[in-house]
């Protein structure tokens, strides 16, 4: 009477029934969702092992066809409310035992028991010092030389091409802009020159190093934030920022090397959609909210010419997010032809920055802020004591004007641990993120070793230089996976069409060397970015957030607020299956923990707390069983 349906045929693919050692399985009809080799593949996924661990059919020892379920050990490869796992034949009866007893059967640390949700094998435990950094060099090792060459091949080169472009100007424009902001938040002790460093070293050494190349590292929305806390307590206890800064990176990295070194970065294993769905949303709260408050501060000057230029730099700011988002969405339409609308969709944001600079030029009287960069090398800030620009090397004690106390370098553990949290949970959730399942990617991830990269390499090189701390930041990373995946339309059932990946190009560390190369070429070019307007830019910071949205079910949700009508509903499979109430409760739940999140960033006695709450936002999804339905949360969270 059950039965699993393939969503790629739509047939009956096997009945599975209790019978003496056997699998059972009852009560209800599910589907198989798409997983590694679902047509043709009859191997695991390269990087994960085949260790006879698998799905066997009733009767015998031989394992269910391939386009079923596949040998890949630990791997859930049901949707719920079901689960179905890999076990050895030897093992069968005691899985149907646990069947009969109703208990959800579990390959070992595969499924979070707390959350009923799949497991990367990269997130295990291993028990040893630098466990999971062997095992993750060991997963990743016989693929380092076609991380290189698989983008250079005759049918990828093209590709990998427009991707490079593609990513280096949707890299600089966010570095850009969030050096921006480091210049006008220090005082322009940090600036759009350290950004750009930061992000164009910690890129190209990332493309090297790194156990999952296609995640993008740069500024990112949540370290920002955090920047701002620690600006102001330095200003508070009146330690000079830039040694201050030291040696907090001097800290994080050396607790950052010890959550790496003793594994655990498995603890992201417990990380569901629940609290990724609440990172993402602050970034792009910070993303959209960073853009207008900016904005507005120029309503600030009331006098005819600062009206003017307040008005100005909407119509800028606007203009650049309208017409990038015009020319992202031009693929899909009639306008000219498809060469020219992938064009202009791909280069949309480039392609607006230099129209609406030129026009800020057009009408230069009315005095618009453009970007303040040195016009040649050299880091931003002057000092006002020696009206000198400042060293490239910071001094651990501080100026002589403005030295650093004994007390203040041990105090600033207290902020590193905050930072340590934060990138912790920015860098792991953004690869988490890259490394989903239905993204099809073979080679599999290297959480520990990568978090290893952040401690040991980019926290010391941007403490002494004074630069911005890097991580895998969400969107770039996105981007950068979908420019070199290749997609295919699938109908829904209900109606409506959907995409999803086919196949994606792993040689990612071609691409990621090239475009943090070309990041760093351009400081050489500094000169060129000073007739930028400082509100383009924020149309760029504005544009981001908005595309950020997609994608995340929390925003989906939060739109449904809207439909009173529960037939107008969208075809979602929470919708099918969740009470209104269940379902409208849950996303209430989050959009307060959301905006609490973002309240610690904007008061400067919670500040220090911000990272805390977000990692605070794990355990608490434990404890969500008792106020919701676990069968409703499994759609909610899945």
């Amino acid at each position: 009477k059950c039965r699993t349906t393939c969503t790629t045929t739509r047939r009956p693919a096997a009945h599975l029934s209790a019978t003496q050692g056997n699998i059972h399985r009852h009560k209800m009809q599910y589907n198989v969702p798409p997983v590694y080799g679902l047509q043709q593949q009859q191997t695991p996924p390269m990087g994960y092992p085949s260790s006879g661990y698998g799905l066997y059919a009733p009767g015998g020892n031989s394992q269910l066809p391939a386009g079923i379920v596949q040998p890949l050990a630990g791997q859930l490869l049901m949707h719920p409310p079901e689960v179905v796992v890999a076990a050895p034949p030897e093992k069968l009866g005691f899985l149907a035992k646990m069947a009969r007893t109703g208990t959800a059967m579990v390959a070992p640390s595969s499924v979070n028991a707390n959350a009923g949700i799949e497991v990367d094998p990269a997130l295990v435990f291993t028990g040893r010092f630098l466990g999971g950094i062997r095992d993750d060099i060991k997963r990743r090792a016989p693929f380092y030389v076609s991380d290189w060459t698989d983008a250079l091949t005759s049918d990828n080169r093209s590709q990998s091409l427009a991707s490079v472009i593609f990513l280096f100007f949707a890299c600089i424009s966010p570095a850009l802009t969030f050096g921006l902001l480091y210049q006008e938040l220090t005082d322009g002790q940090m600036g759009i020159v350290e950004t750009l460093l930061s992000t164009g070293i910690s890129g190209v050494l990332y493309a090297i190093f790194s156990g999952q190349p296609i995640a993008i590292v740069g500024a990112t929305g949540p370290e920002y934030a955090y920047t701002v806390v620690t600006w102001n307590l330095c200003k508070q206890m009146n330690i000079p920022f830039l040694a201050g800064r030291l040696w907090q990176g001097l800290w994080t990295s050396l607790f950052t090397v010890l959550l790496a070194g003793f594994d655990l970065c498995y603890l992201m294993k417990y990380v569901t959609r629940f609290t990724e769905e609440i990172f993402a949303s602050f970034i792009t709260m910070t993303f959209i909210l960073g853009a207008f408050l900016n904005v507005l501060k120029l309503y600030d000057d009331t006098s005819s010419i600062g009206r003017a230029r307040a008005f100005g730099g909407t119509i800028l700011c606007i203009g650049t997010f309208w017409l990038a988002t015009s020319l992202k969405t031009m693929k899909g339409g009639v306008w000219l032809n498809p060469s020219l609308r992938a064009m202009c969709s791909n280069y949309g944001v480039v392609i607006a920055i230099f129209l609406f600079s030129g026009l800020n030029a057009v009408f230069k009287d009315v005095g618009l802020a453009t970007l303040n960069v040195p016009s040649k090398f050299e880091p931003s800030w002057i000092d006002p004591a020696t009206t000198k620009v400042r060293s490239w090397l910071v001094d651990p004690m501080g100026t002589p004007e403005h030295p650093i106390q004994g007390w203040a370098i041990a105090f600033m553990a207290l902020p590193a641990l905050g930072l340590t949290v934060l990138g912790y949970m920015d860098q792991n959730v953004s690869t988490l993120i890259v490394n989903r399942k239905d993204h099809m990617l073979k080679k599999g991830p290297a959480y520990h070793l990568d978090l290893m990269i952040c401690g040991a390499l980019f926290y010391p090189i941007c403490s002494f230089f004074g630069l911005p701390f890097p991580h895998a930041s969400t969107v770039p990373c996105l981007i950068h996976l979908i420019s070199l995946s290749n997609r295919e339309t699938v109908h829904m059932e209900g109606g409506g069409t959907t995409t999803r990946v086919t196949s994606v190009i792993e040689g990612a560390r071609t691409t990621n060397l090239l475009i943090h190369a070309l990041i760093l070429i351009s400081l050489t070019f500094t000169s060129i970015l000073k007739f930028v307007p400082r509100t383009v830019l924020f149309g760029v910071f504005l544009f981001m957030g908005v595309g950020s949205i997609a994608g995340n079910e929390l925003f989906d949700r939060m739109k449904l607020f809207g439909i009173w009508v529960f037939n107008d509903f969208p075809s979602y499979e929470y919708t099918k299956k969740v009470s209104v109430k269940a379902m409208h409760s849950f996303t209430f739940f989050q959009m307060v923990l959301l905006g609490i999140l973002y309240a610690t960033t904007r008061v400067s006695d919670l500040g220090v707390a911000f990272p805390f709450f977000i990692g605070a936002l794990v355990p608490l999804r434990w404890v969500l069983n008792r106020f919701w339905n676990p069968e409703d949360l499994k759609w909610l969270d899945a």
